[in-house]
Parts: C-alpha cells; sequence; structure tokens
C-alpha cells in the first residue's frame, strides 16, 4: 500500500517542540497538549506575528529542528512498515529550509523515506493522490483529502481532542493503534 504522512504531529511531537520553542523565544510556559494556533492566539499567550515567528523559529532553524522528538512508536512502527513492503512518503506543509532539516532529523535515525514539502498554507490533495492511506494531526488538512485519498486517519493529541473527525477520517491515538488500522486495511484488500 501506499501510505503518505504528516511528519510533525505524526512522526514528530510538534507540541512539545512548540512549546520548548515559547519558553526560550517569550519565556513563557504552553503546555504541549494545548499547542494548537487558535487556542495560543484567542487567548491572548502570543499575538499572531508572535506565533509566526515562533514557527520560523522551531521549523526553520536547524538548531531548533533537530530537537524535535519522536512521537512513541514512530521510530519502531514506520521503518516495519517499510519492511513489509509498505510505500511510505512524507506529505508535510514544511517550505524548503524546514524541509532540509526534517530531512536530516529523518536521515540521522535512520528513516530513508521521501519527502514532499507543499509549502506552509497549501493544499496536500495534489500530493497525496494516489495513496492508499494518509495520516495527519490536522484536521483542517485531512478535510479536503475526502474522496481523494480512501483511508483517513487523524493523530490525536490534546489539541485535537474537541474536533469531531466523524465522516473526515478514523482517530487513532497511538502508532501502534495506526499500525493496527493499516493491518486491517490491506487486510480488507
Amino acid at each position: 500500500m501506499k501510505i503518505g504522512l504528516d511528519f510533525d504531529g505524526v512522526i514528530t511531537d510538534c507540541g512539545k517542540l512548540k512549546s520548548d520553542g515559547a519558553k526560550r523565544l517569550y519565556g513563557i510556559d504552553i503546555p504541549a497538549g494545548q499547542f494548537k494556533k487558535e487556542f495560543i492566539i484567542g487567548r491572548g499567550l502570543l499575538t499572531p506575528e508572535q506565533y509566526r515567528r515562533l514557527q520560523e523559529f522551531i521549523y526553520d532553524t536547524r538548531e531548533m529542528g533537530l530537537l524535535r522528538e519522536p512521537v512513541d512508536g514512530a521510530l519502531f512502527f514506520l521503518p516495519k512498515l517499510m519492511a513489509e513492503g509498505h510505500i511510505v512518503s512524507v506529505i508535510t506543509s514544511q517550505t524548503e529550509v524546514g524541509l532540509k532539516i526534517v530531512k536530516e532529523w529523518s536521515f540521522c535515525r535512520g528513516l530513508m523515506i521521501d519527502f514532499v514539502g507543499v509549502g506552509l498554507n497549501k493544499s496536500k490533495a495534489q500530493a497525496t493522490a494516489g495513496l492508499d492511506v494518509y495520516v495527519d494531526d490536522d484536521l483542517d488538512k485531512l478535510e479536503p483529502l475526502v474522496g481523494i485519498v480512501p483511508n483517513l486517519f487523524l493523530f490525536s493529541w490534546g489539541y485535537n481532542q474537541h474536533l469531531n473527525e466523524i465522516g473526515v477520517a478514523a482517530r487513532v491515538y497511538s502508532w501502534e493503534e495506526l499500525y493496527q488500522g493499516i493491518q486491517k486495511i490491506r487486510g480488507a484488500h
């Protein structure tokens, strides 16, 4: 099967990275599980400009980007899927600079995987066409893929718990659960 994965929030813990970055840049503590743009700006914790600077700092600086921590199970199940013959690629909103950093991060961990960077605030529809499975932690990025990718998964975090994924994607809470979901789809084919 052809499987596409978002990078931050699926392979790496972007909430923790944002939390660490906010502490470094602005000296404020924001729990990783609550780090969603709408919450942070809506609650007045950061201005839109500060949030944009934070994103540039964590995604486009090598120092921060290489500090990403893998999501529990990602470095076990991702190679396992590839060893089983699945074609796995990363489809991310990263820009050119950030894409270079995530490739380096992955290479340092032995992940030889293809990357497609679509850019910030751009649709992933064209890049995901032809996939059997796509996984993202952002429901807004999954919704336009309904009818394009037959099997969509929302990787669950504290910052997306309040969202209703029914009719769009199956919610998974761990890499093990994602792996099992992919195995069920594989068995159905």
